[in-house]
């Protein structure tokens, strides 16, 4: 019993520990492909936002380079033409909102305004200005922007870098009321290194905040959209959209360190509690950069453990349950056969001491093993019962030539040598010793009658 106890025992554990560090492994790797689902995942809608602000790099470029390319080689540029271009831009990228043009000098290109163009895209100074604005349908409003001031947002990083730039976010009153989050990109018109004008767009967020809450990461993951100043400009819950995303952090480590890592372009991911569904979930962040300016818009996701890591917890589930009806049938198979085992052994250890008693004289008779198998235990049996049978057959003949040896003695003594022991052995040294009595018996009779 206790052999049987220790081999269970280290079947058991053998197999336990063999299962633990094999459902371990499934487990990590289940759960670093669902990270890198989610990281795949946030990449591509980063991407495909990405394509969105350098389309409209894109857009800003191309309407500097139409009028420094017209400056710089004397194309004569109509004002209403002008006008055509920007709004053909607005009907080629319908994410754009407005299309605009400010000039600190417009003598460049344009003759000064002498009072007959009635068109609505003078500044008060008299200066080319013109704001082309979408309201859908193929219509478009023309105005005037403001007089050319280097200090306004929408201004102000273009004059001073030199380069393509985006504003922060602005809440801006559209027509009918309603208050949104805009953003303008702007480039500068420079001439002999000079910037004698800025070009930009003016796009709301509100579309790329509907398309990016709307996305749902399994059950309910969804994603943070931040822009490169830190406001935010896309959350599941829409009361956070515009607010800078400091505030909303609580001085949380980790969430301050997703802006901290947004800075430099590099991701981040960490575990904690998500404000917007109360579970404990996986966040990862993914930066990219606006044009060429080293300013980083970051796409975060945030997606709950008990979501991402349910085709995990599937493998281990169903590992474990595997592992313990592989361990029962083990177990019950190394117990069959142990109790086969102790089984046969009994009968092998009972045969053996009726054996040993029949040779200690304490019984006259012995048994056969009755194993009837073709295994190890059936071979041992037969070659047992057949020596037992062997000794059992020489010890039973050489009791009858004993027996007989004790006859022919009584015999002899009562005066009688005409006898002799009949009886015979496989035994070679009692029949050698049989064959020396009978001579001897011979020789005495035959010496007798001869006196």
């Amino acid at each position: 019993m206790k052999l049987i106890l220790i081999l269970v025992a280290s079947v058991i554990v053998s197999l336990g520990t063999m299962i633990f560090f094999t459902t371990k492994k499934q487990y990590e790797n289940a759960e670093n492909q669902a990270k890198e689902y989610i990281k795949a995942t946030v990449k591509s809608y980063a991407n495909e936002q990405k394509a969105i602000f350098d389309g409209t790099i894109d857009v800003v470029n191309s309407m500097v380079n139409r009028v420094e390319t017209a400056i710089k080689t004397d194309e004569k540029l109509t004002k209403a033409g002008m006008v055509e271009f920007q709004k053909n831009i607005l009907k080629n990228n319908d994410f754009l909102y407005t299309a605009w043009i400010g000039f600190e000098d417009d003598s460049y290109l344009f003759d000064r305004y002498d009072g007959s163009d009635k068109n609505p895209y003078y500044t008060p100074k008299g200066v080319f200005q013109p704001l082309v604005t979408a309201n859908g349908n193929g219509k478009y409003d023309l105005e005037f922007l403001p007089e050319f001031n280097k200090n306004d947002i929408y201004l102000k990083n273009a004059v001073e870098s030199k380069k393509v730039s985006i504003t922060e976010p602005y809440e801006y009153e559209m027509s009918g009321g309603k208050k949104v989050l805009m953003a303008t990109v702007s480039a500068p018109i420079i001439i002999n290194d000079k910037v004698i004008g800025v070009v930009g767009v003016d796009f709301t967020l509100e579309a790329i905040n509907n398309a990016i809450s709307s996305i749902t990461l399994f059950d309910t993951g969804y994603f943070i959209f931040i822009e490169p100043s830190g406001a935010i400009i896309s959350h599941k819950d829409s009361k956070r959209v515009g607010k800078i995303y400091t505030d909303t952090a609580n001085g949380d480590i980790d969430r301050m360190n997703i802006l901290e890592n947004q800075k430099q372009g590099k991701s981040y991911e960490f575990y904690t509690l998500a404000k917007a569904t109360g579970k404990t979930s996986y966040f990862y962040s993914y930066p990219f950069e606006f044009g060429d300016t080293k300013r980083y818009f970051v796409l975060i996701s945030a997606s709950a453990e008990e979501e991402y890591l349910k085709s995990a917890n599937d493998v281990r589930n169903f590992s474990l349950i595997f592992a313990l009806v592989v361990t029962g049938l083990i177990v019950a198979i190394v117990m069959y056969s142990m109790r086969t085992l102790s089984k046969n052994l009994t009968i092998i250890s009972s045969g053996l001491l009726g054996f040993f008693s029949f040779l200690n004289k304490e019984t006259t008779t012995t048994k056969q093993i009755e194993i009837n198998s073709n295994d190890e235990f059936g071979t041992m049996a037969k070659v047992i019962n057949e020596n037992i049978k062997k000794t059992q057959d020489l010890i039973n003949q050489d009791s009858a030539l004993i027996d007989d040896v004790k006859r022919v003695v009584d015999i002899v003594k009562s005066g009688h040598l005409d006898t002799k022991i009949k009886k015979s052995t496989k035994n070679i040294g009692l029949e050698e010793l049989k064959n020396s009595f009978n001579e001897m018996i011979e020789v005495t009779r035959e010496n007798v009658c001869s006196d």
